[in-house]
């Protein structure tokens, strides 16, 4: 089945549209994951506080203690993976809207006019900057930090 030029180029912005939008839509799936796992963290250590004041010592609070470090470590591990699993997507879209834009030619002066759409410096930059964001580092060590003081609550305070 060949395409005319015309198809060709429909099929291709719109695969540029598709991979644009995909970019955002992890960064907005990544940040919600984030401020998803924070809140539940931030829940669990006001349940530890909560607890801490219990008149009654817990019964086998060593397998309490254990159990609950699970479920804060576990889902925190989950979560983090998920995190960075988004940016790695982000990436591979960001290498498809790169391509497009070389296929059309939007940093080219003199296709579309005497200058090109685009300034020169973006031109293959969008997969490495999204590479070489900090935020998903930070959403990772933040996580693991928020963790580890549940964690550490869990075994001081219980």
């Amino acid at each position: 089945m060949d395409f005319s030029t015309s198809d060709k180029t429909q099929i291709l912005l719109y695969i540029f549209d598709f991979n644009v939008k995909e970019i955002y839509r992890r960064k907005e799936q990544q940040q919600r994951l984030f401020e998803w796992s924070t809140s539940l963290l931030l829940a669990a250590f006001g349940a530890v506080v909560a607890l801490s004041g219990r008149s009654t010592p817990l019964d086998f609070p060593v397998a309490i203690k254990a159990l609950a470090t699970i479920m804060v470590v576990v889902p925190t591990f989950l979560f983090s993976q998920r995190i960075v699993k988004f940016k790695k997507g982000s990436v591979g879209n960001a290498k498809a809207v790169e391509r497009i834009q070389e296929i059309l030619r939007l940093f080219e002066d003199g296709y579309y006019g005497v200058r090109s759409p685009y300034p020169h410096e973006w031109e293959g930059t969008l997969a490495e900057g999204i590479r070489k964001g900090k935020t998903t580092l930070i959403y990772v060590a933040i996580l693991v930090l928020m963790a580890a003081c549940v964690v550490a609550a869990i075994w001081l305070l219980l």
